[in-house]
């Protein structure tokens, strides 16, 4: 157990402490400076840092907030370690089995910090000049935090919500890299199976809830912000558990048979 946290430890290093992270984080800010740009260049009165938050997160912006600029991060380690043949450097010393738990953690995890931490930075800097809330300009399923004059909570729920988006992004990446080792299908993967994913699931009589799009990029009304919020913990642990098996299965196929 103390070797797995050891590795833990060591791959949350190289995840977050690397020009990788950093240029992530900034760029996730950046996308959302531009998507809000409109708003922040053509301020009016009743402009606040939750309505350039809300703006710069939706539309198109979302898949590279969550679904691209977060693999930089450490999603494609696995296909450059794999290609560099540096794997079998650590699974000598840890195992098969712990050297892929820690990656498919470590990913998600990632994943999830590079745009919390970016939507974080974003709103810092839109605070130093705008209001954080003049009147509650959100209708989703948070919204009720607003109107209670909880600006704060309302942005941690939401930038919970979203960044755990992120994590399930990053996991897909790797799950597909270790079926191709290659970097380039691991940016470009988790679009192409949310993309088919949506067109499948869009057809099927399942909950809507577990429907790609509310999964991806909707809020499904639960009930309650709390309700709201473990629904897609819930979401996205069952799924990133069963990629991480799948991760684990390939990554043990694919050195046994290499």
């Amino acid at each position: 157990m103390k070797t797995f946290f050891s590795l833990i430890v060591v791959n949350l290093r190289q995840a977050i402490l690397s020009w990788r992270f950093l240029f992530s984080v900034f760029g996730v800010a950046l996308v959302m400076t531009f998507a809000a740009w409109s708003w922040i260049t053509n301020s009016q009165e009743f402009t606040d840092v939750v309505y350039l938050y809300t703006g710069g997160t939706s539309g198109g912006s979302l898949f590279l907030l969550t679904g691209v600029l977060p693999i930089f991060a450490f999603a494609t380690t696995f296909a450059s370690e794999w290609g560099q043949k540096a794997t079998s450097f650590w699974m000598i010393r840890t195992g098969i089995r712990k050297y892929s738990i820690s990656k498919v953690i470590v990913t998600a995890i990632s994943g999830f910090l590079t745009t919390a931490v970016g939507f974080l930075l974003f709103i810092l800097l839109m605070w130093i000049k705008f209001p954080l809330l003049f009147s509650p300009s959100s209708g989703d399923a948070y919204a009720v935090l607003l109107e209670n004059g909880e600006a704060i909570k309302y942005l941690m729920y939401h930038i919970t919500h979203v960044s755990l988006t992120s994590a399930l992004f990053e996991v897909i990446a790797l799950w597909v890299s270790t079926y191709i080792p290659n970097t380039f299908v691991a940016i470009a993967s988790p679009l192409i199976v949310y993309f088919i994913t949506h067109r499948f699931t869009t057809q099927l009589d399942i909950p809507e809830y577990l429907k790609a799009m509310w999964v991806v990029e909707s809020i499904y009304h639960a009930g309650t912000p709390m309700y709201t919020l473990l629904l897609k913990l819930g979401i996205v642990l069952a799924l990133c558990t069963l990629m991480g098996v799948g991760t684990i299965w390939q990554i043990r196929r694919r050195v046994y048979n290499a």
